[in-house]
């Protein structure tokens, strides 16, 4: 039996809740730092070595500690081979508040050495930290792990897991 995809699992819980007017809505920007956490510390914060990305949010909270989010992630110097610009937008059902923990789903837009300008589906997990810095403001910092299959995500090594950072301002 195939375990239910995330993106259908959020839909579902966005149904399921009682009232728009229980919903928090957050709008955000970051930044993904795409390096190794194995190479922080040999390397450290080098990022002519590694890659950055522009992130874009819009998370929804539910009612209880449930979150959804999409993001648009932005590679302005290409990705998974593309040597051109690349979008990829995600979806990502999360659990928590100030410690909070989710996973996802999300496709590559590119122009890809194969001739496809979408990848195939990627699983991502997060674990991240929201801190409050003003009464409508959260500053989250978080790691990353994405594979190729969600059961893949059981497989999360150092060696593939990114850090990331963005600022969301609560909007309702």
């Amino acid at each position: 039996m195939r375990p239910i995809p995330p993106a259908i699992l959020a839909l579902g819980l966005l149904v399921a809740a009682p009232t728009a007017s229980a919903l928090e809505h957050h709008l955000g920007f970051g930044l993904h730092y795409w390096t190794a956490l194995d190479d922080l510390e040999d390397e450290g914060f080098d990022v002519d070595e590694s890659g950055t990305s522009a992130l874009a949010l819009w998370r929804v909270g539910l009612p209880g500690p449930f979150a959804f989010e999409l993001d648009l992630e932005y590679f302005p110097d290409g990705f998974a081979g593309s040597d051109g610009d690349a979008f990829a937008p995600q979806a990502f059902v999360l659990l928590g508040g100030f410690v909070y923990g989710g996973v996802g789903i999300g496709v590559t837009f590119a122009d890809l050495p194969d001739g496809d300008d979408v990848s195939d589906p990627f699983y991502a997990a997060r674990l991240g930290l929201a801190f409050p810095v003003l009464p409508r403001v959260r500053l989250d910092l978080h790691a990353n792990y994405q594979a190729d299959t969600f059961q893949g995500l059981g497989d999360a090594d150092s060696d593939s897991i990114t850090l990331g950072a963005n600022v969301r301002f609560k909007i309702k």
